[in-house]
């Protein structure tokens, strides 16, 4: 009898020892796997079925299925399809320029003088960053108001062998030794603020914009300087040069989608009147927009 019970103990040893050895697997089993997703970067499903969204930090990966194949998107969405009522127009990005002089006039100043300024157009560069943009519709998506702000770095290279100096009561011509003399130039930079009327015309299927804009640039000089430059040893004169702190200027743009070719006359001239030569800038370049 005693072997008996020994036995029957040591079944319901062994038994619940594999109850216990089996139970952590099955609760394991049974209790749903909850994944934590970060705050940060999400997984957005849209209303529209065909398009999700990616957030990782700030920027949005929009990944969008359609007729013609997959299209990511990353960062700003430039696509009306899902804004139709957004207006969104042209002026923030960098542009690329040639300068030039229009209405020279040097009759204050002597003949032998004539023409100190005279520009190299091939090396006489605009360069802008244009920073900031302000919208404001006024017919939906087609038709609207553009400002913003930005900075325009102007270099006017000088095709004769002279510089500038300011003077007492005027600009003066300096003229340079011409042996070795490998650069001249004047270099005035703006802060500018735009106001545009802009249209736009959809093409391909609404595919990409067609658009045209115009109006004015005002601006306020932020610096200015010449440099003169022999060999490896440079000159900067930072003396002002009576030019004039504010200007304004007519402007217009064309483009497709993201790119265009723009055009800037100055309303104002370049020096305060009766201080140096009678000089209108103008502009002709590229713009890459954002």
């Amino acid at each position: 009898m005693k072997p008996f019970i020994l036995t029957l103990t040591a079944l319901a040893i062994l038994t619940l020892n594999l109850r216990a050895q089996q139970s952590p697997a099955d609760v394991i089993s049974a209790v749903p796997v909850v994944e934590k997703v970060s705050p940060v970067d999400t997984i957005i499903k849209s209303v529209d079925s065909d398009t999700s969204i990616v957030r990782i930090g700030k920027k949005d990966v929009k990944v969008i299925d359609h007729k013609s194949g997959t299209e990511i998107i990353w960062g700003k969405d430039k696509h009306h399809r899902h804004d139709p009522d957004r207006f969104d127009g042209h002026w923030e990005g960098i542009e690329f320029g040639f300068n030039g002089f229009d209405k020279e006039d040097y009759s204050m100043y002597n003949s032998a003088d004539k023409d100190f300024m005279s520009l190299n157009q091939g090396k006489s560069i605009e360069f802008n960053l244009n920073f900031y943009e302000l919208n404001i519709g006024l017919a939906k998506n087609y038709v609207g108001l553009v400002s913003g702000m930005g900075f325009s770095f102007n270099n006017y290279r000088f095709d004769n062998d002279y510089t500038i100096a300011k003077g007492a009561t005027r600009t003066e011509p300096v003229a340079l030794d011409p042996n070795n003399l490998s650069k001249t130039k004047l270099a005035v930079s703006y802060l500018n603020v735009p106001v545009l009327l802009e249209f736009q015309i959809p093409v391909n299927h609404n595919e990409g914009r067609l658009f045209i804009n115009g109006g004015i640039i005002g601006g306020v000089k932020i610096g200015s300087h010449t440099k003169v430059k022999y060999g490896d040893k440079k000159d900067k004169d930072r003396s002002g040069f009576n030019l004039n702190s504010f200007n304004y200027a007519a402007t217009a743009r064309i483009g497709y989608k993201d790119i265009s070719l723009f055009a800037k006359y100055n309303l104002t001239p370049l020096f305060q009147t009766g201080k140096g030569p009678d000089l209108t800038p103008f502009t002709i370049g590229i713009s890459f927009l954002d």
